[in-house]
């Protein structure tokens, strides 16, 4: 029988929206500021198998006379984007560069190449430095691409899971407590409401991500977006997740 499966995610997402007005080469964060560097060699990404559930990620780094050359396998990436909106690189002194990726999820991988001494390595990076992803982010324009998806109150098509063949839908609803708003889920007979706690001044909305996969959210004042509830529907199932814990007015 089907079920619907919840689960709470602790951790706070960093940086989920993109800044409104001008982006500037320059990015002040609470630590130093952010400067792109001059490269002392190149640094090419090549996405192989994208046809794949997971694909494998082939770097070439060359600083001076050195050259370096690694893959990493297995790597979850979104889908439907041109390379250019899944990655993006940037160098952040001559001989260090740092490579931001996009997940199915809409999250973020990092990856840093760098130079020690007379080798060169390239490591994933789990937990970046913040001034790095917030250039990433904010000014690179990592994660540019789904956040200017359509926003919408409603989403509703016909979709086959497994082997049953239902409508999904999402869809925002009016609630009874003041300060909220309600978060309808159904698919395959199984319907769920969920509550949205919005923030005065803040906005509501859907976007889809793929035909089995939606994020329900809330634009700030201040132009952020805020990933609040990531919703899908796997192997004839439909599912949430709270992504956000807390929701900070600027």
């Amino acid at each position: 029988m089907q079920r619907l499966l919840s689960f709470a995610l602790l951790l706070t997402l960093a940086a989920c929206g993109g800044p409104s007005g001008e982006k500037k080469d320059e990015y002040k964060s609470d630590e130093n500021p952010v400067v792109p560097a001059t490269p002392g060699g190149t640094f090419t990404v090549t996405i192989l198998d994208r046809d794949k559930d997971t694909s494998a990620i082939q770097f070439n780094f060359t600083v001076d006379t050195l050259k370096y050359e690694r893959t990493f396998n297995d790597v979850p990436l979104i889908k439907g984007y041109p390379d250019s909106s899944v990655y993006k690189v940037f160098w952040d002194e001559p001989n260090s560069v740092w490579i931001g990726f996009i997940k199915p999820n809409r999250d973020t991988r990092y990856y840093h190449g760098s130079q020690d001494k007379a080798s060169l390595k390239i490591n994933w990076v789990p937990s970046p430095p913040k001034r790095i992803y917030q250039y990433m982010e904010k000014v690179a324009g990592l994660g540019d691409a789904i956040r200017q998806q359509e926003m919408v109150q409603e989403y509703d098509k016909e979709i086959k899971s497994g082997q049953i063949i239902a409508h999904f839908i999402v869809k925002l609803k009016e609630a009874k407590e003041p300060g909220t708003k309600g978060v309808y889920l159904e698919y395959g007979g199984i319907r769920r409401e969920l509550e949205l706690p919005v923030p005065e001044g803040a906005k509501p909305y859907i976007q889809v991500v793929s035909e089995d996969h939606c994020v329900v959210g809330l634009q700030m004042p201040d132009g952020e977006k805020e990933d609040y509830y990531e919703v899908k529907v796997v192997n004839g199932r439909i599912g949430y997740k709270q992504v956000q814990t807390a929701l900070n007015i600027k």
